[in-house]
């Protein structure tokens, strides 16, 4: 009689911890796409720095002059962190004291400054709050070095 008595609270304690588990299994998934988010959204802020760093670099030597030609080659930098087909490129242009200056009248020795904004990948987790709604702001700024095939146009 003992021995019954023996196993079946061990039967009943197999059932409490299947209950446990189940109880805790939720906030254990919601951890885990947490940190798989946060870290989509970290290596997106991280590719777009260095997107933006790129682009600046890129428009220090005036190339490409056309906008177009040079959103295309930002927009394919964000493609691998972001969606790119909502990215955001400006590029304008600063003299050394930081006053705006018109991209005809760009000079040697200026800064462009180049600001990207795109999407992260958003695994759309409910009751998970997302860093700035999952949108990525980048800005570099490069002294100007270079003046290919005239001046630039500003975007």
């Amino acid at each position: 009689m003992e021995k019954r008595k023996r196993l079946g609270t061990v039967r009943a304690e197999r059932g409490a911890a299947a209950v446990e588990f189940a109880f805790i299994m939720p906030i254990l998934f919601l951890i885990l796409f947490a940190i798989i988010q946060y870290g989509l959204y970290f290596w997106a802020y991280q590719g777009g720095s260095d997107a933006a760093r790129n682009a600046a670099r890129l428009g220090a030597v005036g190339n490409p002059v056309e906008c177009d030609d040079f959103e295309a080659a930002v927009k394919q930098d964000i493609a691998g962190v972001g969606d790119d087909t909502t990215a955001v490129v400006n590029r304008s242009y600063e003299d050394a004291g930081g006053a705006t200056v018109a991209a005809a009248n760009v000079d040697i020795g200026d800064y462009v400054v180049v600001d990207v904004t795109f999407q992260s990948t958003d695994l759309k987790i409910p009751f998970l709050p997302f860093v700035n709604d999952g949108q990525v702001n980048a800005t570099s700024r490069a002294r100007v070095d270079y003046l290919n095939n005239g001046k630039p146009e500003a975007c």
